[in-house]
């Protein structure tokens, strides 16, 4: 099983994304998902040091426009292929749905609402963990690990709370 740590929107808040992440446990990679770019700097130190160093893979949010991160991205999870955006860029479920199949991808993973969002749709997991910030729109900080097992997906809320 291939565990991968969801992550969107901390909003300079590296203290809740360093917390959320040892909730987390073992993980075999993560996605910062946007806003704020920094704090997907500060993810890959903290990856880094850690033993078996899981990648991060990031894209940048619309309080990011300055920053070299893609818009976008393909990655390969446990075997999945995963089309990751921050969503501020595409309006509605459909639009990542169809973004994602025409990417061959089973897993559309984006922020931006801060909301949190699990559905499958056409075949395509649609993954939002919401906001890892405290400073979002109220309510405790809170990420995602996505379940990579064969052609199982699982994902797990993880809070603050």
């Amino acid at each position: 099983m291939t565990r991968v740590g969801i992550f969107s929107d901390s909003h300079r808040d590296c203290r809740s994304l360093g917390l959320l992440l040892d909730r987390m446990g073992y993980i075999d990679a993560a996605c910062f998902l946007g806003d704020v770019a920094s704090d997907a700097a500060y993810l890959r130190e903290v990856l880094a040091a850690m033993p078996h160093e899981p990648p991060l893979y990031a894209v940048r949010g619309n309080n990011d426009l300055t920053s070299a991160l893609p818009d976008e991205l393909v990655v390969e999870l446990g075997g999945k292929r995963a089309y990751l955006t921050h969503g501020h860029m595409r309006c509605g479920p459909m639009s990542l749905v169809y973004k994602a199949q025409e990417n061959n991808a089973q897993i559309a993973l984006f922020g931006h609402t801060h909301v949190p969002f699990c559905e499958t749709v056409q075949g395509v997991l649609l993954l939002n963990p919401g906001s890892a910030g405290r400073y979002c729109r109220g309510g405790e900080p809170r990420a995602s690990v996505l379940e990579i097992a064969g052609d199982r997906l699982r994902a797990l809320d993880v809070t603050l709370e």
